[in-house]
């Protein structure tokens, strides 16, 4: 019955983390927050959800998010934002139907021998390709250090809500042919891309990785 409550409390704590992470104010940002707050340490390395960025393995993720991930190689086409081989863990829902995707740490080299081993490839009609690692490289990945976080809110998030978390942006261009915008928060290593019919997403990484992304 214990271990039932301690479990419960838990899926409500990471529900309203998720639920106010885009309504605390600036100055909470910049001082750090509380321990459930997201933010970006000494070291540099993001917290977001419980989980910090660049030391938070897989297992530890599934953990704190008391769910158990889908894990898969993606091969991303020319021209997307994460072209190139990856190695992500997908959360199709946590406590409040957030969905949440970790980018999993993995070397080029070793991505390539889990490839050969991979079952078919499906590609999906955004041309992203995906395989089923084999049973003993998904076994393999528990001990993988997340690098980045992608969260898909399942509530509305507004350019007005991530300024009143965040503050002003250091850029917002238009993508897409224009339906969606993109909010860049270098500081917070935050991309945000926002869309009146299209689902919010938040992509963290720490500031120094996000910074040679975009260069």
């Amino acid at each position: 019955m214990t271990h039932d409550r301690i479990g419960m409390w838990t899926l409500l704590a990471v529900a309203v983390v998720t639920a106010g992470l885009f309504f605390w104010t600036t100055s909470q940002h910049k001082q750090g927050g509380s321990v459930a707050d997201t933010y970006v340490d000494q070291a540099g390395q993001v917290h977001v959800l419980g989980v910090t960025l660049g030391s938070t393995t897989l297992r530890e993720a599934e953990r704190i998010l008391q769910s158990k991930a889908e894990v898969a190689l993606y091969i991303y086409p020319t021209g997307h934002s994460s072209a190139g081989l990856k190695m992500e863990a997908y959360f199709p829902s946590i406590a409040d139907h957030t969905r949440v995707i970790l980018l999993l740490d993995v070397p080029q080299s070793r991505l390539l021998d889990i490839e050969s081993r991979a079952s078919q490839p499906h590609q999906a009609q955004n041309g992203v390709v995906r395989m089923n690692p084999a049973v003993a490289d998904l076994m393999n990945m528990a001990g993988a250090v997340v690098a980045e976080l992608t969260l898909i809110p399942s509530l509305d998030v507004s350019a007005d809500n991530l300024k009143a978390r965040f503050g002003v942006p250091d850029s917002a261009r238009p993508v897409a042919d224009g339906t969606l915008v993109e909010y860049r928060y270098a500081t917070a290593g935050l991309r945000a891309i926002l869309g009146k019919d299209a689902l919010p997403m938040l992509h963290f990484a720490n500031p120094s990785a996000a910074k040679q992304a975009s260069e």
